[in-house]
C-alpha cells in the first residue's frame, strides 16, 4: 500500500497547470497593459520604467510557458 496521496503523475501536471496557468495569465496581463500605455509619453520616465516592468512580465511568462511545455516534451 503506498502512502502517497496522489500519482506521481498526477502531481506533474497539477504543479504544470498551476505553474503554466500563473506564467500564462501573467504573459496575457502584461501584454494588455503593453498595449495601453503604447500611445503615453515616451519622455516620462514613470512611462518608460512601466513599459520596462510589462517586457520584463512578458519575458517572464513566456519562460514559465516555454519550461511547462519542455517539463512535457511537447518543444
Amino acid at each position: 500500500m503506498s502512502t502517497e496521496l496522489v500519482s506521481q503523475d498526477a502531481f506533474y501536471w497539477f504543479v504544470t497547470a498551476l505553474t503554466g496557468g500563473v506564467a500564462g495569465a501573467w504573459f496575457v496581463y502584461d501584454i494588455i497593459n503593453l498595449i495601453r500605455v503604447r500611445h503615453a509619453d515616451a519622455a516620462d520616465p514613470l512611462i518608460r520604467d512601466r513599459r520596462f516592468g510589462y517586457v520584463m512580465g512578458i519575458v517572464i511568462g513566456f519562460a514559465g510557458v516555454l519550461g511547462c511545455l519542455r517539463f512535457h516534451d511537447v518543444v
